[in-house]
């Protein structure tokens, strides 16, 4: 999915869960909805301005395709940092950290969870949205396998178009919702 998706969608389940009345609990997973994706665009924004003005692509075909065909798949700072957030392993042992810490009552500990429960989410939602370029399900421990989910956000032989199509639907909802929730949460007030 796309990124302002998984934020959307984060967004709607932040306000019915009772364990997120503390605002900054509500910032941290709504940080980590967004965190996988961070690394991706900053390196495709970051490339995308070095090959435009500076440099000379070293292969043929568009810089886009390069970066995402080509580097994605093969440079190692690539695939580290596309990966690191949206590792299991990786989000795993940063809940545990942040399940622990909060156990101990510190106060780092509940912003790493509530941040890390949303890099999960999001990776779970995009190991089911993504065919050939999904998360690695172990990084680190492997950097190779990805699973090939039957459906992809945007390869059009694994249902990208109708699911495009589902997934701007489904954002517009939940902006209405949002919207809705907000002018109810703002008449409150000034009740």
């Amino acid at each position: 999915m796309q990124t302002q998706s998984h934020f959307l969608i984060t967004a709607v389940l932040a306000q019915k869960l009772p364990s997120l009345a503390q605002p900054q609990s509500r910032v941290s997973l709504l940080i980590g909805s967004i965190l996988p994706d961070l690394p991706f665009t900053l390196l495709t924004v970051s490339y995308e301005i070095y090959y435009r003005w500076f440099g000379a692509l070293p292969a043929d075909g568009s810089i886009m395709e390069y970066l995402h065909f080509d580097l994605f798949f093969r440079d190692p700072v690539w695939i580290i940092s596309h990966n690191f957030f949206h590792s299991f392993v990786i989000n795993c042992v940063l809940l545990a950290i942040g399940y622990w810490g909060m156990r101990r009552e510190q106060r780092w500990a509940g912003p790493l969870f509530w941040l890390t429960v949303g890099s999960l989410f999001h990776t779970v939602i995009d190991i089911l949205t993504h065919h050939s370029d999904g998360p690695l399900l172990f990084f680190p421990l492997n950097w190779e396998y990805r699973f090939p989910s039957p459906i992809s956000y945007w390869e059009s032989a694994y249902y990208g178009r109708p699911f495009r199509i589902f997934e701007y639907s489904l954002d517009a909802l939940l902006i209405a919702y949002l919207l809705v929730a907000w002018r109810k949460q703002y008449a409150a007030r000034l009740d």
